[in-house]
């Protein structure tokens, strides 16, 4: 089992250590899992990277199923993977393309998704049932036409609270199983978005205790497909049943999602663990890589790593 340390090609290496050798020794981590963007990565993260975390869109579903926003192709790559389906193709495969040169263990992508004028709701348009079979189909178009039909190193699925891949039970690993045509996938559970999934988590105890009972519903074969995890915790479960729901008026849909940024990190918390009770996620599941996915907070993302790491040994 590898501890991973989330980091991004818009940051610079120097401004983590001079020394990254002896930094990733003292932290107990063995790496980085790193995160991509549209353009080929600098070699110089290749030393250090042992996963990717590709670029993420927002509301590729809607464009994919016949939608458009008004916003330029520049924009349209980050929020929605293109501007048409062939557009949608094209950014998928050349950011798996750009990451395959570090040579990576996974690639992390999204499998869920929500209408970007529904960024601030309670509740959302889409099912997750058909967000996932849109999902498939993307991802197995995009990758056939790679060498042998399969992508260059294991692509994991991850879970959020928007519709799509929600691993709440079985049931989105048993559809996933009938539609991904290729054999190099898995899932990558994040453990505070599944929190977000849920109602009434305050404390980081009733997340720890929520998805403990979710984990003890997991088939064998559910826990064998999740190879990484994404570890930290979310508590909003008070800022989510309370927040004021702010409908789109018709404004340029660039302004509105410029106006929900600060909900979402609201809502998504990415705090370390401080509970040593936390250990028994990753006991139950044995991920083959448990990335620390924190963002500071105000704190060292450091020393938030080494605060969750040590609870791990």
């Amino acid at each position: 089992m590898k501890h991973l340390f989330s980091y991004s090609v818009y940051q610079k290496l120097e401004d983590l250590s001079t020394d990254l050798g002896e930094l990733f020794s003292d932290m107990g981590c063995d790496g980085l899992e790193l995160l991509t963007s549209h353009i080929p990565v600098n070699k110089i993260f290749k030393p250090y990277t042992v996963t990717v975390h590709l670029p993420y869109s927002t509301d590729w579903y809607s464009v994919w199923n016949g939608g458009s926003y008004d916003m330029p192709e520049s924009f349209a790559r980050y929020y929605t993977y293109g501007k048409d389906r062939e557009g949608i193709l094209k950014t998928i495969r050349n950011m798996i393309e750009y990451a395959a040169p570090l040579e990576p263990e996974h690639g992390v992508i999204h499998a869920s998704n929500v209408d970007l004028r529904e960024l601030r709701r309670k509740v959302y348009t889409h099912e997750s049932s058909k967000v996932l079979n849109s999902f498939a189909e993307m991802m197995n178009e995009a990758v056939s036409v790679m060498k042998d039909g399969e992508p260059p190193f294991k692509l994991v699925f991850e879970n959020l609270w928007w519709p799509g891949l929600r691993m709440l039970d079985n049931s989105d690993l048993r559809l996933l199983k009938k539609k991904i045509e290729f054999e190099n996938w898995g899932i990558c559970l994040d453990t505070g978005h599944l929190m977000n999934t849920l109602p009434g988590i305050t404390t980081q105890q009733e997340g720890i205790d929520a998805l403990l009972r979710i984990f003890d519903g997991y088939s064998q074969d559910t826990k064998d497909a999740i190879s990484a995890m994404h570890f930290h915790y979310s508590a909003s479960g008070e800022y989510r049943n309370g927040f004021t729901e702010t409908e789109y008026k018709g404004e340029p849909i660039l302004e509105y999602i410029n106006g929900s940024y600060h909900h979402i990190n609201t809502l998504d918390q990415h705090l370390p663990f401080t509970d040593p009770r936390c250990k028994e996620l990753i006991d139950i599941i044995q991920p083959d890589h448990v990335i620390h996915e924190l963002t500071g907070h105000g704190h060292s993302p450091i020393d938030d790593f080494k605060q969750q790491r040590s609870l791990l040994d």
